[in-house]
């Protein structure tokens, strides 16, 4: 929270999100939640300008700020004098402008060298997130980020979508309700014209079509857009638009070599938010992993989700209910920034079964109840997800084709309500039991799975638990100013209980990601008191160590509803 110095006057709050456009609206619920929490607070935000007109339909932001990195990062990196140096004074230019701003706390979003460099020098006192110590060392500072950080990096036990963990870097945040843009009455009178033009009056089914995405591994094929757009046109006789950037029109003449007219080309032809008032009036979007995605989410739209190349819908899939993701079945994901481990898994989904996903979306608009699918040959290897709010006010994804659950199901659901436990502080045992059992209810029925993920968190909460005893007796010795090298013997011992640890995250993967948020923990220690260090070392170890036997507690109760309601 803002500093009690600051409860004087209005505080002054930053949120800094440096990325992409799509990232700049995932970031809106948090900002929501910063406008309920100090509601007469002064929001700015610092955004590329490429955020910019997301930003600016946000109603909860009070400044924008632009930061524009890739001409200083050029002039950094030639070897000219005068580049260089006009290179510092923009990056001087941020900072003055930051500091001028007297911004009492910074949210940072970015997560980079760059974001954390400028905060710092901008002297804000205090930042949640990415930030430098007082010796210029790279940090990370929160519960949130730091389960942001370990999430993103270990994304097979992650159920957590991105809106959420940017939602908790603030302390206990007010309950979500989707992303935040407002659509102006003169963009929609400015579509319903450009429409009017095209053919597409007020009544016509309007399906739009975002071919592109930031990155070729994360693009759907055009032809099997096509042959979608055939089928709906046919069963719905649906109208269909293709949006997207100017620079995206070549995959618009993709699409016709395979479906010639059947589309109306928008690529370059709206602003920003003029796709947000198409998009409402859409009934349907049909994409990759974008930033079109998010404002479609953002205004209602209905959407389906191609859920392919490295794209992992559960942590940045549409944040909003009633939509379907739709993927070939994985056995595996990996982490966020290792990419190269899914080239070439574009092409595994036929439209006829990106179809079934359009109409689950289509018919149970609405509907409160989660679709159910029977596993078929047409669905062989394909799995379909649903997004809904759960009671843990985070979005969580339904499998919709019944299968039989495995252990990474299981774990995933444990990891998620000690994560949500652990952000919050809060635990309720009735409403977190109905989301268990909704989740469990989307499977076959089974016998139940065995123990050994409990086993594995049992034994890393002893590791944890015989770092924490050797680190108490660590702070003794230094406390009573006793013999230095029986405090470098203990340091030595913990050097190898800490690699000791290490090995077993890798053996257990149901322990990974938690030998993984304590390691960020560790490496982002600050300070050089070797007290003061070894006291935040031994709430390292105990927070291992709770969290651990937390997990184990909710995996073991998942596997008790799952024997006690098998259907």
């Amino acid at each position: 929270m803002v500093e009690n110095a600051a409860l004087q006057r209005s505080p002054r709050i930053l949120v800094t999100q440096m990325t992409r456009m799509g990232d700049v609206l995932q970031t809106s619920p948090l900002i929501r939640s910063l406008k309920q929490v100090h509601p007469d607070a002064h929001i700015a935000v610092m955004v590329r300008r490429m955020g910019k007109a997301i930003a600016a339909c946000n109603p909860d932001v009070d400044e924008i700020l632009v930061y524009e990195e890739d001409d200083m990062f050029l002039d950094l990196r030639s070897e000219d004098a005068d580049r260089f140096l006009r290179a510092y004074k923009t990056a001087d230019a941020h900072v003055q402008r930051l500091r001028e701003g007297r911004f009492d706390i910074a949210y940072n979003c970015t997560h980079s060298l760059a974001s954390a460099l400028l905060l710092k020098l901008a002297g804000i006192p205090r930042v949640v997130g990415a930030h430098l110590s007082e010796d210029f060392r790279y940090v990370f500072r929160g519960r949130g980020p730091n389960c942001f950080l370990t999430n993103v990096l270990n994304r097979d036990l992650n159920d957590l979508n991105l809106c959420d963990m940017f939602r908790h870097f603030v302390e206990a945040p007010p309950r979500a309700s989707g992303l935040v843009m407002n659509v102006a009455g003169t963009h929609r009178q400015e579509v319903a014209s450009l429409l009017e033009g095209l053919g597409i009056g007020r009544e016509a089914f309007l399906a739009c079509f975002q071919l592109g995405a930031s990155d070729r591994d994360k693009r759907w094929p055009e032809a099997q857009f096509a042959a979608l757009g055939l089928m709906l046109a046919q069963r719905r006789q649906a109208r269909i638009a293709l949006v997207g950037v100017a620079d995206e029109a070549p995959l618009g003449q993709a699409f016709e070599e395979y479906a010639p007219g059947l589309a109306v080309h928008l690529f370059g032809k709206t602003s920003i938010p003029q796709l947000a008032a198409l998009l409402e009036r859409a009934n349907l979007l049909v994409t990759n992993d974008t930033g079109t995605m998010h404002i479609a989410a953002a205004v209602g739209c209905p959407i389906v989700l191609t859920s392919v190349g490295y794209v992992h819908f559960r942590e940045t899939g549409p944040y909003g209910t009633g939509h379907c993701a739709i993927e070939r079945r994985r056995t595996r994901l990996g982490r966020s920034d290792v990419r190269h481990e899914h080239a070439g898994e574009t092409k595994g989904l036929r439209a006829d079964q990106v179809l079934r996903a359009v109409d689950l979306v289509l018919d149970n608009r609405g509907v409160e109840s989660i679709p159910l699918l029977e596993e078929s040959d047409e669905l062989s290897g394909v799995d379909i997800y649903w997004s809904r709010f759960a009671s843990d006010q985070c979005i969580e994804w339904y499998p919709v084709i019944q299968r039989a659950m495995g252990e990474t199901d299981a774990l995933r659901m444990a990891y998620r309500a000690m994560w949500v436990e652990y952000l919050t502080g809060k635990s309720n045992k009735s409403t977190e039991d109905e989301d268990l059992r909704r989740m469990l209810g989307q499977y076959l029925p089974s016998a139940g799975k065995s123990a050994e993920g409990a086993s594995a968190l049992i034994g890393l909460a002893e590791l944890a638990q015989q770092g924490a005893r050797m680190t108490e007796k660590l702070l003794d010795i230094l406390m009573q100013g006793r013999s230095i090298k029986q405090a470098q013997q203990i340091v030595a011992d913990l050097m190898r209980l800490d690699e000791e640890i290490r090995l077993y995250g890798e053996v257990h993967a149901a322990c990974k990601p938690l030998v993984a948020i304590a390691r960020f923990e560790r490496d982002h220690l600050e300070g050089a008191d070797p007290v003061l260090l070894s006291r935040t070392t031994l709430e390292i170890y105990r927070g291992m160590h709770a969290r651990a036997r937390l997990c184990e507690r909710k995996l073991k109760r998942i596997l008790e509803l799952r024997r006690l309601n098998p259907s």
